[in-house]
């Protein structure tokens, strides 16, 4: 019984090591792969990590990543403040928010466009001066795109008032009135128009051209630089199959968001999916928007946005 028992271990100590093990490694000599949450938002921008997930690039490239949704892409950055996550994909604008809160770090530029974000107003109003409330989600890119449209129009932000909503409450608001108009990312501006609104303006017209930015921990990075480089380079193979096959990314959208697949593909034309690294372009832009942050009331302290971004992992 000893002999069974103690071969009975043997096996399931045997099995657990090969549960461990990436596709790349041989069981050898060959660490076990780090364990990697990834968190990301509902919407087709982020179709490279969806396609990532799905087409199993993450376990070929020999990483265990688990993909986590939130309705924001906030919701990473959050993770990784409770230090329940270590990687994350969101705009330039909310990783510089969250980073003053803790050691959040951008490590790539992935995706980027300047007609992804749009101003949409309810039904009758024609213009930007009608609208009177924005619907807001705090911290977010949101908040800073409706400052670039109050300000390309010399409007003062004590004449208008914020509704702090989150993004998929906004088409409803808009409908009721609640909210007057909120400059989006898709697919909320669309499905504002669904309920009645009107298109006014996309981000590039306020000159803003919105970043997404793959985000990590940190004191993670430091011990897992390695891992955090394959995760780029995976994410850089998902966005050059997407950009082969733009329709490749509504049917990954759909079967991670439920959004039908011919929309997503329309919604994400114009969009450039490509893995990068920043320039000193970018650098210049994201130290605005920081200066923005504090100077708004939004954070309390700027962020360093050259000390932030991580450059030359790309």
């Amino acid at each position: 019984m000893r002999a069974a028992a103690a071969a009975l271990l043997m096996t399931v100590a045997v099995a657990a090591c090969a549960e461990n093990q990436s596709p790349g490694e041989s069981g050898g000599d060959g660490a076990p792969s780090v364990a990697v949450t990834f968190g990301v938002g509902v919407d087709p921008a982020y179709s490279p990590i969806y396609l990532a997930d799905q087409e199993k690039l993450f376990q070929q490239a020999g990483l265990d990543v688990t993909v986590t949704q939130y309705q924001e892409g906030t919701g990473g950055l959050d993770a990784i403040l409770a230090k329940q996550g270590q990687v994350t994909a969101s705009t330039e604008s909310s990783l510089l928010n969250r980073a003053t809160r803790g050691d959040i770090r951008g490590l790539a530029v992935f995706s980027q466009s300047p007609n992804f974000i749009k101003l949409v107003a309810r039904s009758g109003i024609t213009d930007v001066a009608g609208i009177k409330k924005y619907g807001v989600v705090p911290g977010t890119v949101n908040e800073y795109a409706t400052n670039k449209v109050l300000d390309s129009r010399n409007i003062s932000r004590d004449s208008v008032e914020f509704v702090n909503a989150s993004p998929a409450e906004m088409p409803a608001l808009l409908q009721r009135g609640d909210v007057d108009g909120y400059i989006m990312w898709e697919p909320w501006p669309s499905r504002g128009v669904g309920n009645g609104g009107t298109i006014l303006l996309t981000s590039g017209e306020i000159g803003y051209v919105y970043n997404l930015v793959i985000g990590v921990d940190g004191a993670w990075y430091e011990a897992n630089q390695e891992t955090a480089k394959k995760v780029v380079a995976t994410i850089g193979q998902a966005c050059e199959q997407l950009t082969a096959d733009p329709a490749k990314a509504g049917t990954v959208t759909e079967a991670a968001i439920k959004v039908p697949a011919a929309e997503a593909q329309t919604l994400l034309e114009g969009v450039q999916c490509q893995v990068r690294d920043f320039t000193d372009e970018d650098i210049q832009r994201y130290d605005e928007i920081a200066q923005f942050q504090q100077d708004s009331g939004i954070v309390t302290q700027k962020a360093d946005a050259a000390s932030v971004m991580v450059r030359g992992v790309a």
